[in-house]
């Protein structure tokens, strides 16, 4: 019996400590990317969870909105941003440790929102491919981790790490709020 109660106090701890879920998301570029374009070009990636206003307010304000300069819902949203480049092809990674998670997290979202800045021709499809939308409750996102990768004109979750087309290796890199937001836990 006691070691049932060990067992099951360390289960318990490291689920406030957050270590039973992933929460992650790694975003990388697709190697047909810079075939496409004849370039690797340059491509802003928001992920931020919304409620479901919010989702509908970035449907109704669509992508070009959203990116453009002075944007109040993106700032208001305060989404994890990761900027790729002809010099920066290597995936990131967002962990669940992260000062992001602990922001979102208190208002409860439903869904993560995806959304890439790609060039895109003006017949695009009314469901915008550039955005990218999770169901946090149906789609494990806090077991799984989540894959992205940006094609031409289009976000696609993949079920492998992605990879830098430049070099075929996976690289995850962690970001520097992870860090602080992982000592805060531990003090």
């Amino acid at each position: 019996m006691n070691r049932f109660l060990t067992v099951m106090a360390a289960v318990f701890l490291c689920l406030l400590a957050g270590c039973a879920t992933q929460r992650r998301v790694v975003v990388g570029l697709s190697p047909e990317i810079e075939d496409y374009y004849s370039m690797y070009p340059s491509i802003e990636f928001d992920a931020v969870a919304v409620t479901g206003e919010e989702a509908d307010q970035i449907k109704s304000d669509g992508v070009d909105n959203y990116f453009a300069p002075g944007s109040t819902l993106r700032k208001r949203l305060d989404p994890f941003t990761v900027y790729f480049s002809q010099e920066r092809t290597q995936p990131e990674t967002l962990p669940f440790q992260s000062a992001y998670w602990d922001r979102w997290l208190k208002k409860k979202p439903v869904t993560l929102a995806l959304i890439a800045d790609l060039p895109h021709s003006p017949d695009m499809a009314e469901d915008d491919p550039r955005v990218l939308y999770i169901d946090l409750k149906k789609d494990s996102v806090f077991v799984r981790r989540v894959y992205v990768q940006i094609e031409p004109q289009k976000l696609t979750r993949v079920f492998e790490p992605p990879r830098d087309p430049k070099t075929n290796l996976p690289i995850a890199n962690i970001r520097p709020d992870s860090r602080e937001s992982a000592l805060k836990i531990h003090e």
